[in-house]
């Protein structure tokens, strides 16, 4: 007789094979593993994949979707970021998650990941969201969405009735991309690294290998991804002598690069390199990013006008596709109250912190000197909030918030609010790096019913604690490995 408790452990240990390596739920079916299990247990009776499917991930999936509904409904408000990507069998999946601050603790959930029917209209798009935060009972509390820049994405909000906000890593790409294009010798110098590395084969492996370099292989750059760009020609540059070995030994002489092209790949390296880590930066899911945008962007702008004195007329591209990109964006109401209400920032990351957008409320502080109420104790709040010192930029802002809120009562309730925005919509487009294994060749008659219900996200734990199931936690530094369904995510 099988113990239940064991028998428990074996059916979640199946899924997360299901899950968490990508395997096929028919696997139980094949024979190779059917004989390895029997290898081990020849008692051991494995379960069918219609039981699998349509019972255990679904009661799991049940299980978690009640603890994340009830955490939803403790937020204020919240965020989402969306996205739509199409599988290998032609079938279009919208994701959608959900970021709010519950405890002074960023809390992260994917709500849906859910077959999507017909065009990718605005209006099909604008109703299936509504959808989505109806069900979840959150749609009078979403101050706004973070989309990629796609006109079809961004009307869907706007008809929804919410506030949109461009991916802060989308609209860098994009300024990466088009300062690039607006070079000719860059462009000209790209292809030729590109096709240099196409030559890669057993000569550069034996060269790697000979050089002690074997962790250091060469990148080719991928076209949706500015980022692929700069670690393809910072690797090449590292491996320069390797690479022009090579292509000698190859008899692609032509291919080598000159001191010329060299010093043209150091210069674009480092005007690309502050673009680099401006997007690390915002893609982080575990830390404030929405504060850091208005500083980042003036950096940027700093950094291109300190290396276009190099000589670089990139850096001049840069800059101008920045200033074109980011025009206003101190204006963003959302932006401007996140960066100020971060504790490592407030208004010294404003550009016009003299004056701008902030001089209307340095005339209210002074006219409320005399008039005290209800409204003026908000101000002067504000004021000993402005005394208040900067913390160092590596600690969390909202554990500052969790120590201050009882002297700042009112900020504080700004501060979780609007902290709680995320500055790209990374989340959800992170989603389809596993949907697109999910739905592989081998998995491509999975429905999209039952593809809810297997995709692979991460998540933080609820108020640092973490997050119990009945029949098992499987738990990952610092995150949660969990599944996402239709309306939930499901902890294994």
């Amino acid at each position: 007789m099988v113990d239940n408790a064991f028998w428990n452990e074996t059916l979640h240990t199946l899924i997360k094979l299901h899950t968490l390596n990508v395997k096929p739920i028919s696997i139980v079916e094949d024979r190779g593993f059917n004989a390895f299990v029997k290898t081990l247990d020849p008692s051991y009776k494995i379960p069918n994949r219609k039981r699998l499917m349509e019972d255990t991930i679904a009661d799991m999936y049940k299980d978690c979707q009640d603890k994340v509904r009830a955490n939803c409904q403790r937020a204020h408000s919240v965020v989402l970021t969306t996205d739509m990507r199409t599988s290998r069998s032609t079938e279009a999946y919208l994701t959608v998650s959900c970021h709010f601050i519950d405890n002074w603790q960023m809390q992260e959930f994917v709500l849906e990941t859910c077959s999507f029917c017909g065009q990718h209209t605005a209006d099909n798009i604008s109703l299936e969201l509504k959808r989505i935060t109806d069900e979840w009972g959150i749609a009078q509390k979403v101050v706004a969405v973070v989309t990629d820049n796609g006109a079809n994405m961004v009307s869907a909000v706007h008809k929804a009735g919410w506030k949109h906000y461009p991916c802060f890593a989308h609209t860098l790409n994009m300024v990466v991309k088009d300062g690039i294009k607006a070079v000719p010798e860059v462009v000209q110098l790209l292809e030729k690294c590109k096709l240099g590395l196409r030559f890669r084969g057993q000569v550069f492996e034996q060269l790697f290998e000979r050089s002690n370099s074997k962790e250091h292989k060469l990148i080719q750059s991928v076209e949706t991804r500015w980022n692929s760009v700069f670690y393809m020609l910072e690797r090449l540059h590292e491996q320069r002598e390797a690479v022009t070995t090579a292509l000698c030994l190859l008899g692609k002489n032509t291919l080598c690069l000159s001191n010329e092209e060299l010093s043209m790949i150091h210069l674009t390296i480092e005007a690309l390199r502050p673009f680099e880590e401006a997007t690390r930066e915002v893609s982080a899911e575990k830390h404030v990013s929405v504060s850091k945008v208005i500083p980042l962007v003036s950096l940027l702008l700093r950094a291109a006008a300190a290396t276009e004195r190099q000589g670089s007329s990139l850096d001049t591209e840069l800059a101008l596709q920045c200033q074109r990109r980011f025009r206003g964006i101190e204006t963003f109401h959302s932006l401007a109250a996140s960066t100020f209400l971060d504790i490592r920032f407030k208004n010294l990351a404003f550009s016009t912190a003299k004056g701008g957008i902030w001089a209307d409320f340095d005339i209210q502080v002074l006219s409320a000197q005399q008039h005290r109420s209800t409204g003026t104790d908000a101000l002067i709040e504000m004021s000993r909030y402005l005394e208040e010192k900067l913390i160092p930029r590596y600690q969390d802002p909202l554990h500052w918030w969790q120590e201050h809120e009882q002297t700042f009562p009112s900020l504080s309730r700004l501060a979780a609010k609007y902290l709680g925005f995320i500055a790209s919509s990374v989340p959800s487009e992170r989603i389809f790096s596993k949907a697109g294994e999910l739905v592989s060749q081998r998995r491509n008659r999975l429905k999209g019913g039952k593809c809810q219900h297997a995709v692979v996200s991460k998540q933080k734990p609820i108020h640092g604690e973490r997050i119990k199931v009945e029949v098992d936690i499987y738990f990952m530094q610092p995150t949660f490995q969990v599944l996402t369904s239709s309306a939930s995510c499901l902890v294994l």
